[in-house]
Order: structure tokens, then C-alpha cells, then sequence
């Protein structure tokens, strides 16, 4: 595959695409959800059809080659060298989060960075836990967190935090000083951090890196959990194979036994995928990076001359975190729905001031896009 073939328009619809499903019978360009537009890697799917090869696809675990792929991964790619049997495999990272809040008790509170992936945010209300927000602030053209307010936000019921990292829906790419901090502090008052780090590889800016959480925690590292998945950056979001990395041996065994009774197994195929993605992904990977950042490029130069609209570039992901509310509209995302696109409201993340932007999509999707919102707007 190259990078041409990331120009391809593939149609989605009537495939049971939750991202084009949700404006049937309409010319709505879907740019919300997080799945990108663009064919799976070959290797992955020829991966998948020889394992159909087999003709049998029954219940299925993660074997000993996968966990291998996936520590040789983490140790190459994030230079994170951890023990294979911390490995924990899952249906997915949104189960994954709610199986780990389940485990706290009732009165225990979690906290997060807000603006946040609302899952996040919707998780702990829907486990009946309090949540504790810890507003992110801008300065110097980049989303960081207060730290100050962060520790004073802490009190004795705080359990858990969730981690986005890198942040969705801001983009930021946490520096290891920022994450050691996160660890010392969360260490410091008996708080569990859960690392979501399905963004990891999706870095966009050309002079950082994604640090995983649990290699800056040290001798600190059996209080982070961290989430990973192929899925975002390979395009298998409907593929539901993830991981989460428990260094601690007896919180593994709970966290497993909850699983046993809350989530379902991971399907056959979907493991023969993670393990192709992990193995054989990395040119395809480096193509999609370059296409992304050239598409981003697009969209900033676009969004620079739309009227009452601005954007951040985002350090990684594929989502844009447009500024809205200067326009003179009383839902703006009801109109750029109206003017033929679909974006994520930034109210689900906890800003309304916000529209949350897919672009991995063909530059010519993108611009179509682009062209619908910049004619709208400029006829308020």
C-alpha cells in the first residue's frame, strides 16, 4: 500500500458504520466519531484471511507469539520493556475503564483533565462514582495541566485518575517530566492512575515523542495501569482487540476476575489483526502519519481564514479542536449539520465552546468538508 491509496474514497454506507449510519439517507459528510476512512493495512487483512483458513473460531485467548509482538512493540517503538504476564487482553479500552471502576468502592471518587473523551466523563457517573474535573489550561499555544489546582483538587476519597495521554480531544503529548509529576503526586495520596494511551502512535508534531506512563513511574510503576489498542491507529475500531499493562501481580488477578464476569472475550480474528497491525503495520503506519500531518496542514491553513473559527494544531490524534464560540448561532452543531457536516460537539467532552473534528479522511473528503463549513459560516 502506499500513500495514494490514501486518497481512495471507499463507501461506507449501508456496511453498519456507526460513523456514516448516523445521518442515513442524507449528504452529511460524517467527521465526528474516531475511526478513520481509510482501507485497513493488507497485511492485516491478509492476516485475517488465512487465519479463515482454519475453520474453526472458537473461543480464543492471547497466545504467547501475540504477547511477545506486543512487548517487542513497546520496547522498539516507546522503549518500555515490560514483563509479558503483566499483559491483560480486552474486548476494547471503554470496557477496559469501566471493569476497573468497578472495582472501587462506592464512596471513592475519580478524577480527570477536562476537556475529556467522554467516555471518560460518562463512565464513573454510570458506576455511580464521584467525579472529581481538573480543568486544563492554555498557555503558550499548548493544553498543559494546572498542577497546582491538580493537587488541591485532591481529597481523601480520590482513588483513581483517568489519564488521557496523549489527550483527546486537545492533542497534547505529555512530556515525561509532566507524567513522572502525575505519577509522584497520584503515588503520593494512594491514587491509581489509568493511562488511556490508544492515541500513542498518532503523533503529529515533528519533533516530539509519546512517553508511556508506566516506563517514567520507575519503582513507582506498579501504581499505573495503562490502556493500549491497535485500534485507532490501524483502523480497527470494530475489531475490538486491546490490552492493559498491570505491573501489580495481585491487582492483575482482581482486575482479571472481574473481567471474567463483566466483559466478553476477545474474538478470534480480532487478535490475529493486533498481532499483523504490531508485526507488520510500520510502513503503512509511516505512510498514514504523513498523510495525517499533511492533511492537518490543510485543515489549519483552511480554518485560519474562516470567520469567527480557530484551531490549535494538535501534538497527536487525528482530531481537530475547533473554536466556535464566536459564531453567531445558538447551536453550532446543529449548523454545520445543516451545512452538510458532521462534527463531535464539544459539550460531550465538557466545553461547549468547541467542535471536535475527525480529518482522517482523503484530502479531497477533508476539503469537501472544509468547503461546506467555510460557505456556510460566511453567509451568517
Amino acid at each position: 500500500m502506499n500513500s495514494s491509496s490514501f486518497d481512495q474514497t471507499i463507501c461506507r454506507r449501508h456496511t453498519g458504520s456507526i460513523k456514516w449510519e448516523k445521518y442515513p439517507g442524507s449528504d452529511v459528510i460524517p467527521m465526528w466519531v474516531a475511526d478513520m476512512e481509510f482501507a485497513t493495512s493488507p497485511a492485516i487483512i491478509n492476516a485475517m484471511k488465512k487465519r479463515l483458513d482454519h475453520p474453526i473460531l472458537g473461543y480464543t485467548t492471547g497466545t504467547e507469539a501475540l504477547a511477545h509482538t506486543v512487548t517487542e512493540y513497546l520496547q522498539k517503538t516507546h522503549h518500555w520493556t515490560i514483563d509479558p504476564d503483566w499483559l491483560v487482553w480486552l474486548p476494547g479500552v471503554v470496557p477496559g475503564l469501566a471493569a476497573l471502576t468497578s472495582m472501587l468502592n462506592t464512596d471513592d471518587q475519580i478524577m480527570l483533565f477536562t476537556p475529556a473523551y467522554y467516555p471518560l466523563l460518562q463512565i464513573p457517573d454510570k458506576y455511580s462514582r464521584q467525579r472529581v474535573d481538573v480543568p486544563l489550561v492554555y498557555e503558550e499555544n499548548r493544553w498543559v495541566i494546572d498542577f497546582d489546582l491538580f493537587e488541591k483538587s485532591i481529597n481523601p476519597n480520590c482513588r483513581m485518575l483517568f489519564l488521557c495521554s496523549p489527550h483527546n480531544p486537545v492533542g497534547t503529548i505529555f512530556s515525561a517530566d509532566e507524567l513522572t509529576r502525575i505519577v509522584e503526586i497520584c503515588t503520593e495520596h494512594n491514587i491509581l492512575v489509568i493511562s488511556d494511551e490508544i492515541h500513542c502512535d498518532l503523533v503529529l508534531h515533528d519533533s516530539k515523542t509519546h512517553t508511556a506512563t508506566g516506563r517514567v513511574a520507575g519503582d513507582m510503576q506498579s501504581n499505573v495501569v495503562t490502556l493500549m489498542s491497535p485500534s485507532k491507529t490501524y483502523n480497527l475500531a470494530g475489531a475490538n482487540c486491546s490490552f492493559a499493562v498491570i505491573p501489580d501481580a495481585n491487582y492483575r488477578q482482581s482486575y482479571k476476575d472481574k473481567c471474567m464476569f463483566t466483559l466478553p472475550i476477545v474474538p478470534t480474528l480480532s487478535y490475529t489483526a493486533a498481532e499483523a497491525a504490531y508485526q507488520f503495520g510500520q510502513e503503512w503506519h509511516a505512510q498514514l502519519i504523513t498523510y495525517l500531518r499533511n492533511n492537518l496542514q490543510t485543515l489549519q491553513a483552511e480554518i485560519d481564514q474562516i470567520p469567527y473559527l480557530s484551531m490549535d494544531n494538535p501534538e497527536a490524534t487525528y482530531l481537530a479542536w475547533i473554536h466556535t464560540a464566536d459564531l453567531p448561532v445558538n447551536d453550532a452543531n446543529d449548523f454545520f449539520v445543516n451545512a452538510g457536516v458532521g462534527l463531535s460537539p464539544g459539550a460531550h467532552f465538557g466545553d461547549a465552546n468547541y467542535q471536535r473534528l475527525n480529518f482522517a479522511c482523503s484530502n479531497s473528503q477533508l476539503l469537501e468538508g472544509l468547503r461546506r463549513i467555510r460557505e456556510a459560516v460566511e453567509s451568517l
